[in-house]
């Protein structure tokens, strides 16, 4: 989109009052939106009147050059609905946001596999463990983990998936803001290895009214939704209603029937969301809602997707020393942590390389 149309449609879109159903109204009312502008002030739209058309009347474009000056000076794409890189997943919605903005790799909202995981702010450890392998297995099998970079369970998923591969995190407040503070250093990596994104125009705060609207993206963003780690009231549930509303799968991580941080994720499986038995069903689950065969599910180059990596090597290795081998060896024999044991045997499985028996021991096919 070129300069101009980007000066007018941030023109309307940062009028007060004006959300994507009354932008589409007007957008689609006049033949531009540049023609919106020049006829302001006798401005017909369905849904416009009193206050709000009285702020359309009296308004120019000065606010929207500086915005977009801002986002070039700081490197932050928008996105709007028309083009090429705008989600295919939010087209079917009426609700979708007419503008995104972005910093870090824009590409990676038309990669064609993602999965949006959320849970509690205030996890235990088995929630930290499980958001944080399960993101990283994800992850390296070449699927985009989506998340909303809240404290808790969002950053262990960011940070699981930066390991391994790719995350996209949503923001409740501008791309320019870092919220919660203490995700300076995990804002700066999604940055460098994957996007932040937001709905929200730069230098918007981080208030409260704006985190039901970012759940809802969260959930826009993939076919299914997986509840890490929830109570029963936690506002996790926010997100897991767009997701039903959306007509997404819903996963739910089963949990210790003590543990009030639990409730609200067994009370999901109990109310029908599909249940997360183990990483290896999981992946079974995801190819079946993406139509994927196993090789797939993966980043390697298309000419050898057989090819071993370094540490596939070395785990292959291990087994031919020492035969069959429980995953509590391997870990102790290699240093690596269990996320990224569980993610090599994964990607070994798939390559028809090792089989997993009972007990979790690992053997050489």
């Amino acid at each position: 989109m070129n300069r101009e149309d980007l000066i007018y449609s941030l023109w309307l879109y940062s009028i007060k009052g004006i959300g994507p159903k009354k932008f589409r109204q007007i957008k689609n009312r006049y033949k531009s939106l540049k023609d919106a502008y020049l006829n302001r002030k006798e401005l017909e739209a369905e849904g416009i009147f009193g206050h709000l058309k009285d702020e359309i009347k009296n308004s120019d474009t000065a606010k929207a050059e500086k915005i977009l000056e801002f986002c070039e000076r700081n490197s932050i794409n928008i996105i709007l609905e028309d083009d090429r890189l705008y989600p295919d997943e939010f087209k079917v919605f009426d609700h979708a946001p007419v503008m995104l903005f972005v910093k870090g790799d824009a590409k990676l909202l038309k990669f064609p596999r993602k999965i949006s995981m959320v849970g509690t702010r205030e996890p235990t450890y088995y929630g930290k463990r499980v958001a944080k392998e399960l993101a990283s297995l994800l992850a390296s099998l070449g699927i985009v983990v989506v998340s909303g970079m809240a404290r808790g369970i969002d950053s262990f998923c960011h940070a699981g998936a930066l390991e391994t591969g790719k995350t996209i995190a949503v923001l409740g407040c501008g791309v320019d803001i870092v919220y919660p503070k203490e995700n300076l250093k995990l804002y700066r990596q999604i940055i460098e290895s994957g996007c932040v994104v937001s709905e929200f125009l730069p230098g918007t705060l981080p208030e409260k009214m704006n985190f039901p609207q970012r759940n809802r993206i969260v959930a826009m963003f993939s076919p299914c939704l997986v509840v890490i780690e929830a109570s029963t009231k936690s506002g996790t549930f926010s997100t897991v209603d767009f997701a039903l509303e959306q007509g997404k799968e819903v996963f739910a991580v089963p949990g210790n029937i003590f543990s009030q941080k639990s409730s609200g994720t067994n009370r999901l499986i109990k109310e029908g969301a599909r249940i997360i038995c183990s990483y290896e069903d999981f992946l079974e689950d995801i190819k079946e809602i993406y139509s994927l065969k196993p090789a797939q599910l993966s980043f390697a180059d298309k000419e050898d997707e057989e090819e071993l990596t370094d540490d596939e090597k070395r785990l292959i290795k291990l087994l031919d020393e020492n035969g069959k081998m429980h995953v509590e060896n391997l870990i102790a024999l290699t240093g690596w942590d269990p996320g990224k044991i569980a993610s090599l045997i994964t990607s070994l499985e798939i390559k028809s390389k090792v089989v997993r028996d009972r007990g979790n021991i690992i053997s050489k096919l």
